[in-house]
């Protein structure tokens, strides 16, 4: 059988205090335990004493009667209860009259010996030689109810203890919840693109302050390397995009030139593929400039229901020109979100775009916007080839192209630039089977 385990901090502080109050009940319970055993041990031995003073001697039964009358009228021993009886139980003499034969040895003693003024004692009881029995009883609780007096001090000491102990343990599981959260807010941060997000640092010389100023140094040194690796890519990007602008220009140039006319179509080729390597470099850029964040600070307001249906008026002639067939499916309802209307509209071209390029003449693209448990949902979806559920992955990743689309044109990006854009907007894109073909759908929460 699984050893279940705890995994979260409620369990652990409930699982404490559980086991934190059991130990204190244990605890209680023995304290008073040991306290009623040595009281009894204290009267045992008064009770012991007593007796051996009735006895000394070797006195007979009526030197031990008169000693009991005696000890019976004494200051000293006024509380203790005696009782002497033949061999046949007839009471010789004593001051108690139990209400049931009390055993050989020591016992205690409770109400239902009524004995009066006995709530609690003990009984030391002795068969003498000629078969008289000789028995004397003692309180063992000097003030009425004591016992129980005794056990409410106990209790609210031992409850003090644990209600002291809870309140120090929920105030460490509430310091470890903030901090925490703390964390967890600063690392959701920069999974949304702001790597510029910190852990706050109360007391950096605290256990919590020592780790928020590590964890910190940590991202700062992820912060450094990320804008090196970027700006390294920046650099190459920019570098070479001039010279191979001036080189798409010299080429489309020369291609209307008089004197090219026998190669005037591998010019042209030549043309068409500097303009891809450019588009390359473009949509590279414009993936880490998304990516970095900035671009949030200018959200508005958008209804994605009409946003996509300008982009799908513009985009139906192009996809019924190339053969395919093209719907919007618009609700009757605004679908507010926040984010950036350009980079939306451009999200959705993209998706358009690859729908069109990669389904056979005669497929049906459809565009889609609704609402769905307090989210905007706009989804593409096509009836062509799709894309292996062991595949989609690798289709969202940067130059991510599958085998089946390497003969068309394209460099990889469309798709990584739409996921780009949704996590920018703090959404999800997903590829789904729509048997047939592939639906791509984008997720974004509803503006308030």
């Amino acid at each position: 059988m699984p050893r279940r385990r705890l995994h979260s901090l409620g369990r652990i502080a409930i699982a404490f205090a559980l086991g934190l109050s059991a130990a204190t009940t244990l605890a209680g319970v023995g304290v008073y335990l040991a306290l009623l055993d040595a009281i009894d041990h204290q009267v045992d031995l008064r009770l012991q004493g007593e007796a051996r003073e009735l006895l000394e001697g070797n006195a007979d039964l009526p030197e031990i009667a008169r000693r009991i009358t005696r000890e019976s009228s004494e200051r000293e021993s006024a509380d203790i209860g005696f009782l002497l009886r033949d061999s046949a139980g007839r009471v010789i003499a004593g001051n108690i009259a139990p209400a049931h034969p009390l055993p050989i040895g020591v016992s205690t003693l409770r109400h239902d010996a009524a004995i009066p003024g006995l709530s609690r004692g003990r009984a030391w009881v002795k068969r003498l030689p000629g078969g008289e029995t000789l028995a004397l009883v003692a309180e063992s609780e000097p003030v009425d109810q004591h016992d129980h007096r005794r056990v409410r001090i106990l209790a609210m000491g031992f409850g003090a203890v644990v209600a002291l102990l809870l309140i120090g343990t929920f105030a460490l599981i509430r310091a470890i919840r903030i901090n925490i959260a703390a964390i967890g807010s600063t690392a959701e941060a920069i999974i949304d693109g702001d790597l510029r997000a910190r852990v706050p640092v109360n007391r950096p010389g605290s256990a919590f302050g020592g780790l928020a100023v590590t964890f910190n140094r940590m991202l700062d040194r992820i912060g450094d390397l990320m804008t090196g690796m970027r700006g390294i890519s920046n650099d190459i990007a920019h570098d070479l995009r001039t010279p191979l602008a001036r080189l798409h220009g010299r080429l489309a140039a020369l291609a209307v030139a008089p004197e090219a006319a026998p190669v005037r179509e591998e010019l042209a080729d030549a043309v068409a593929e500097s303009e891809e390597i450019l588009a390359i470099f473009a949509a590279i850029l414009r993936i880490t400039e998304i990516e970095g964040g900035e671009r949030r600070a200018g959200f508005e307001r958008v209804d994605l229901a009409a946003l996509a249906g300008e982009v799908g008026e513009g985009l139906e002639l192009v996809a019924t020109e190339s053969g395919r067939d093209f719907t919007f499916l618009s609700p009757d309802m605004v679908v507010p979100v926040e984010g950036d209307p350009r980079l939306l509209t451009q999200l959705v071209v993209n998706l358009i775009e690859n729908a069109v390029t990669h389904t056979p003449a005669g497929s049906t693209v459809r565009l889609a916007v609704r609402r769905e448990a307090g989210a905007a949902l706009l989804s593409i979806e096509d009836d062509g080839p799709g894309i292996p559920a062991a595949d989609r992955d690798r289709a969202l990743r940067r130059f991510g192209r599958l085998d089946a689309s390497r003969h068309t044109r394209g460099h990889g990006l469309g798709l990584p630039l739409a996921v780009a854009i949704a996590r920018l907007h703090h959404g999800t894109l997903t590829l789904e089977d729509a048997r047939p073909g592939l639906r791509v759908t984008l997720r974004l929460a509803l503006a308030a």
